[in-house]
């Protein structure tokens, strides 16, 4: 199978702490819709349900994260994390362990 499309980004830096605030604040300043907004880097997770923050399995603290990823548009060559669902990934740098999950 071949890809007919190629997608690429920018990254943008916003200065309101809050995910769902920085992605309301950027669709509204771009004219663009919110689900063009493709995740964050590092921050507080938006859980789509309950907190699921990992423990690292050795040293047993909160893991950080490090990125929130949307599925995005269009359809065809989006992400899929269950539909309309986000994904996380935590990891301890002391520790090397990395933790990936997703919610829908």
């Amino acid at each position: 199978m071949t890809l007919s499309t190629v997608r690429s980004i920018t990254r943008e830096p916003e200065k309101e702490a809050d995910y769902g605030r920085a992605r309301d604040a950027w669709a509204e300043m771009s004219g663009r819709p919110k689900a063009d907004v493709l995740g964050q880097l590092g921050g507080v997770p938006a859980w789509l349900q309950g907190d699921e923050t990992p423990s690292c399995p050795s040293c047993d603290r909160r893991l950080p994260l490090i990125v929130q990823l949307e599925e995005g548009p269009p359809h065809s060559t989006s992400m899929n994390f269950g539909g309309g669902g986000s994904a996380y990934a935590f990891a301890c740098e002391p520790c090397t362990h990395a933790v990936f999950l997703w919610q829908c």
